[in-house]
């Protein structure tokens, strides 16, 4: 029987003569809603560009399903990439198209040649709006995606990922650029995703304590620690404080 698990050993990545990850491993059991934390520049996108082979490891493993996708050819990659949705840094939105069709151009591989001729259906475009209201941005569902903030742009790549309904979903800071309450919303949607597919779920606060529990046994519980940490967590270190004696750490 196939384990349904992400599973990563030993991996090594190097770039520009540079070692960037080395000898990774770490597994996340289908469901696992996890958070990747670390200082800037330490491997933490370059580590999700490599679960999808965006960017090719030296060497190592990356199990999906008991199934180590490096070794994929081409044609076995592309297929095993519908099934893992990646939402970028830098939003990867087409600004000359209506923001529903950015949403809805994971829909596109799985048409014929004489569909892509007719373009999108009613029904497809009644789910891009579905996807993006749960973003909150159903309102602007038919205007040119050039028009949108960088804000909207996210969340217009996270409905698109959204759409894809992926069985791994990698963001690489998909909140970043969202204020306190779109925040609070994606997270939202990405919990309840999670629910209705039965499976495993940690809050935003859970994994925020998770996190900061991590980096206080990676660097200590000293001033000059938490100043390390707080900058990690890109927080202020009165903020980091009040999140310490929140959660009792």
């Amino acid at each position: 029987m196939k384990s349904e698990k992400l599973e990563v050993k030993n991996l090594i990545f190097n770039y520009g003569g540079k070692n960037i990850l080395n000898d990774i491993s770490f597994e996340v059991p289908k469901g696992d809603f996890i958070a990747i934390v670390g200082k800037s520049g330490a491997g933490k996108s370059t580590l999700l560009r490599c679960l999808n082979l965006l960017n090719k490891p030296q060497s190592g493993e990356i199990n999906i399903a008991s199934e180590n996708i490096v070794q994929f050819n081409r044609s076995r990659l592309k297929h095993i990439r519908r099934d893992i949705a990646f939402i970028f840094q830098d939003y990867n939105v087409l600004d000359n198209l209506y923001t529903v069709e950015n949403v809805l151009t994971p829909y596109l591989v799985k048409k014929s040649i004489l569909d892509l001729l007719l373009g999108y259906t009613k029904k497809e475009y009644n789910e891009g709006v579905k996807f993006l209201k749960q973003v909150g941005l159903e309102d602007e569902a038919f205007k040119k995606s050039k028009y949108l903030s960088g804000g909207q742009k996210q969340r217009v790549a996270i409905a698109k990922a959204l759409a894809q309904n992926p069985k791994i979903l990698l963001a690489d800071e998909p909140v970043s650029s969202l204020d306190e309450k779109n925040t609070t919303l994606i997270m939202d949607t990405f919990k309840k995703l999670n629910k209705e597919k039965d499976e495993k779920i940690k809050t935003l606060k859970e994994l925020e304590k998770e996190a900061i529990s991590n980096l206080l046994k990676i660097y200590g519980n000293s001033s000059e620690a938490k100043k390390i940490i707080a900058k990690s967590l890109g927080i202020g270190i009165a903020t980091l404080y009040r999140k310490l004696n929140s959660y009792n750490l």
